[in-house]
């Protein structure tokens, strides 16, 4: 099972947001699973701390975060290409959608389940059909991962 983990997954906890305590019980699972991240993911975790925690903290946590990634994807070319010819309410969650396809990924796991639905490829421009859109409760209801 490849999972690509939005960075919603990440900030959640980080800041105590709504959902935190499944993203959290994701994250302590990723031995369990493939979990992969974006690039973007990074640098958008990475701004949020230093706006909300101050810089000092960033390289700390980011270093922390990646024990609990298998692999961080790069961005290409190829991925802006397809991105703009999708249609979505977030471009940002349209280059994480197009990634985790690009990526042979399963699963996308997200706290923002909705507007990942509405991603639309209209002429089915992926090479690859689309992950499967699960948010963090699903995911754990379905592989029945009982970490706390």
């Amino acid at each position: 099972m490849k999972a690509f983990l939005d960075t919603n997954i990440f900030l959640n906890p980080l800041l105590a947001e709504s959902e935190c305590h499944d993203c959290l019980r994701v994250l302590n699972g990723h031995n369990q699973f493939e979990a992969v991240t974006s690039y973007l993911s990074m640098a958008n975790i990475a701004y949020v701390l230093r706006k909300r925690a101050g810089k000092e903290k960033v390289a700390p946590t980011v270093r922390n975060l990646l024990s609990y990634i298998s692999s961080i994807t790069n961005s290409t070319g190829a991925e802006y290409e397809y991105a703009c010819l999708m249609r979505g309410p977030d471009f940002e969650d349209i280059l994480q959608y197009v990634n985790a396809a690009l990526n042979s990924c399963n699963l996308l796991i997200t706290c923002n389940k909705h507007d990942f639905l509405r991603i639309a490829d209209p002429d089915s421009i992926l090479p690859s059909p689309g992950p499967r859109i699960i948010t963090p409760s699903e995911f754990l209801a379905e592989l029945r991962i009982t970490i706390k």
